[in-house]
């Protein structure tokens, strides 16, 4: 499960700098810097926008493919049932087909203030807790037309381990079951 949760770490990143800087006092309208050790929530957040954005973007240029068919060999060798190796596909399927091209931008959903307002157009600067997070807020909300390209990927994959998984249980069944004659 580890495997799965790397796919969205950076938004774990964001939420969890948030929660910290909203512990610290901060807010993120403000125009003073949220300090939070030796770097500045703004700083965190632009770095894991751009780790998440690079995921999502390399997702949709098929590392989804190789990613999905790592996860779900992972998946064949820890679960037996087939109805648990399904499951399991197809919700690691789903979390690839849409966490990478929407998380970074949920992420930052509750952080949009009149200082940040991410747009498909680029248009205007965005600071959040005092740092300025450049392009990459904006980025995020073009991120999600990538969903075009990734998300038939991930189901695609999904449906190719599910055919196999469902051929390899048939013919398990017949290898095991005895013969009439």
């Amino acid at each position: 499960m580890l495997f799965v949760v790397l796919t969205f770490f950076p938004e774990i990143i964001v939420l969890a700098t948030s929660v910290v800087a909203k512990l610290k006092g901060c807010q993120p309208s403000s125009n003073v810097t949220c300090e939070i050790g030796p770097s500045s929530a703004g700083e965190i957040i632009r770095s894991a926008l751009e780790a998440g954005s690079f995921v999502g973007l390399r997702f949709s240029d098929g590392l989804a493919a190789i990613w999905l068919t790592l996860g779900c060999f992972l998946i064949w060798k820890g679960w037996q049932r087939l109805s648990s190796r399904l499951l399991l596909g197809l919700a690691v399927s789903l979390v690839c087909a849409f966490v990478p091209y929407f998380g970074p931008m949920l992420s930052i959903g509750s952080l949009v203030n009149p200082n940040c307002n991410p747009n498909e157009g680029g248009i205007g600067p965005c600071m959040i807790y005092g740092g300025n997070i450049g392009f990459v807020a904006h980025d995020t909300v073009r991120l999600a037309w990538r969903i075009a390209d990734g998300a038939p990927i991930a189901l695609g994959i999904f449906g190719i381990f599910a055919i196999v998984a469902i051929g390899a249980q048939i013919v398990a069944r017949r290898a095991t079951s005895p013969t009439a004659e």
